[in-house]
């Protein structure tokens, strides 16, 4: 940012407001002269979309862009912890565009964060916490973050951060030597560990001739930032081979938890339950791709079929399709007319679009407000980049349904309204992908219009006959619309292609055995769940209405301790049964079991 920018005399600036104690946020790319010489035209649409990307999201985390000039920007929020966090994901995200970059050097911008009192005018805000905030951003490494002693001193003790002495430096123009620490995330490893289990829940004994797992790429390029890229990749090769009726595909969360555990091929396919395996490694140099797929036969680790493939990041759409092709046909698989064309009808984006929706979808994940708005913004540039993109569309409703289902927003009727408009949005733009189908049924599950929900997800299935987390989702409707002998056939088909299957599986198929009026298979279902948090409900009704009171207050009890502010009238509200005399019998179940 020019130098002219920095510190204003403040008497130049009639209509001042403050002073007021903010966190400044000071960023600027490095080697911008640079970039700019090698590639104006590119660098400046890299630079506009970038930007614009920042503000998008940085209101999102509590902060405000006050001013851009050339190749920097101002933000400031309201205290130091805030401003940290939303560095740390604003670099997180934009260190993912290097993968995206092609052949052109990746942006990296530097990030200095200062505290202080600030004035305001209408060109931006002034200050000595200003200048500092410029000044130490240049001792930053391309992608890190510096902060001053001042903020060093206040998130020092967050266990998530990694805080590191620079050294006292003399700064431009600053009388004083100032003390500086870099700052970064704690190892994400450690943060997104995941409590493993010995074995899955789960596995039936018989190895189908078509069951395969395909297992986490290999990343092996120089970016780490390229994992989001292999993980992506490889979801959507599940998701293409789901549509085969007759090919049995474990769910990737499955599938990752349990390469984790062990590097034997042979008990991976046990432990899964299946006899092929996939294996693959990525590499990625500038805009050049080599990628490797090799399928296993599990239990002699023998391979029965390999290929490499070198390209262009532009071609990993045509390498997606030509494994899904290749992998059906070697299992034994007939591709039959139907998911030929399905196959040459497959709607591919804009490649930049495509890698917006493999971030977002990574920050879904979290199932946090700040990082579910953030996921939005990606959709929404996903979205603007491709108007066409379903698969956009559908990654939006999700956001809006989670918001509504958390209870994130003032507003839950125009959020839930939002995620229908948008999963029809999605069917529009692409009617082969099951993923618009299968929001636009959740949508209208919750907005209790249950022919439409349970249309939506029979069209989905006809799709992705095989998608686990589909079959759950159909498996939940179908309970509340008094179908539960088919919702616990699909849960357990769900179960059998995600042997490591989640908690909300055995939520779903307690709630099928609840309404089906099995008050015993409940309990014994609820009770093998990890986090029983969101069962109390269910477990403490099932024992009132069997009579069983002792069990039925004790629940009772834990759901007031987690949900301190539950009341029978308002979550009456909440479960979409399609009869009342069903919603009727479970409030009889909570009040018997002494809730009010």
């Amino acid at each position: 940012m020019p130098e002219r920018s920095l510190g204003r005399a403040m008497i130049a600036q009639p209509g001042l407001t403050g002073p007021r104690l903010q966190a400044v946020l000071y960023a600027d790319i490095h080697g911008y002269t640079r970039l700019i010489e090698q590639d104006e035209a590119g660098t400046i649409l890299r630079l506009t979309r970038s930007i614009a990307l920042i503000r998008n999201l940085v209101g999102d985390y509590g902060g405000t862009v006050v001013n851009t000039a050339g190749d920097g920007l101002v933000a400031v929020f309201q205290d130091a912890p805030k401003a940290l966090h939303f560095a740390i994901e604003m670099q997180r995200e934009l260190s993912r565009e290097s993968a995206w970059a092609e052949a052109r050097e990746p942006i990296a911008w530097r990030v200095g964060i200062s505290l202080g009192e600030t004035f305001e005018g209408q060109e931006g805000v002034y200050g000595h916490s200003v200048n500092l905030a410029a000044r130490i951003q240049g001792f930053a490494d391309p992608g890190g973050i510096c902060v001053t002693e001042t903020v060093y001193r206040i998130v020092r003790d967050n266990p998530e951060l990694v805080l590191r002495s620079l050294g006292r430096r003399r700064l431009k123009n600053i009388s004083a030597p100032v003390e500086i620490y870099a700052a970064a995330p704690a190892s994400p490893a450690a943060a997104a560990a995941v409590p493993l289990r010995a074995v899955p829940r789960r596995v039936d004994p018989g190895l189908p001739d078509t069951s395969l797992a395909i297992l986490p790429m290999e990343n092996l390029s120089a970016d780490p930032g390229d994992q989001h890229l292999c993980h992506g990749i490889v979801a959507d090769l599940i998701t293409n081979l789901c549509r085969f009726r007759h090919l049995l595909v474990i769910a990737r969360h499955s599938s990752f938890l349990a390469a984790a555990q062990t590097s034997s091929l042979r008990e991976i396919g046990r432990r899964l339950g299946v006899r092929y395996l996939m294996t693959s490694s990525f590499r990625r140099a500038g805009n050049r791709l080599r990628i490797t797929v090799e399928l296993v036969e599990a239990e002699s680790e023998n391979t029965i079929w390999s290929e490499r493939y070198d390209g262009v990041m532009l071609d990993i759409f045509d390498f997606q399709d030509d494994v899904t092709a290749m992998t059906a046909a070697r299992v034994a698989i007939q591709l039959d007319a139907n998911e030929r064309r399905r196959l040459a009808e497959q709607s591919h984006p804009a490649l930049y679009a495509y890698g917006l929706v493999l971030r977002g979808q990574d920050m879904g994940l979290r199932f946090l407000p700040d990082a579910n708005l953030h996921a939005r913004r990606l959709f929404e540039e996903a979205r603007d980049l491709d108007p066409d993109y379903g698969r956009s569309y559908a990654a939006m409703s999700r956001t809006f349904n989670v918001e509504w289902r958390y209870n994130w927003t003032s507003n839950p009727d125009a959020a839930l309204n939002q995620a229908l408009v948008l999963a029809k949005r999605a069917v529009q733009c692409d009617a082969l992908d099951s993923r618009g189908f299968s929001e636009m049924g959740l949508a209208h599950l919750y907005k209790k219009q249950h022919d439409e929900a349970l249309a939506a997800y029979e069209h989905a299935l006809a799709l992705n006959p095989n998608d686990a987390d589909l079959l759950a989702y159909t498996g939940d409707c179908l309970a509340y619309v008094r179908q539960g002998e088919r919702a616990v056939q699909l849960l357990e088909r769900a179960m059998r292609l995600n042997p490591y299957f989640p908690d909300a599986y055995l939520w779903f198929l307690g709630d099928a055995y609840f309404h089906h009026g099995d008050y015993g298979k409940t309990i014994e279902t609820l009770s093998r769940m990890r986090d029983q948090s969101e069962a109390h409900r269910l477990l403490a009704a099932s024992h009132a209405l069997l009579g069983q009171m002792d069990e039925a207050r004790r629940h009772a009890g834990a759901v007031m301790r987690v949900h301190p502010n539950f009341t029978i009238a308002h979550w009456r509200k909440v479960p979409p049964l399609k009869h009342a005399e069903d919603l009727e019998l479970y409030v009889e179940g909570l009040r018997k079991a002494g809730l009010t």
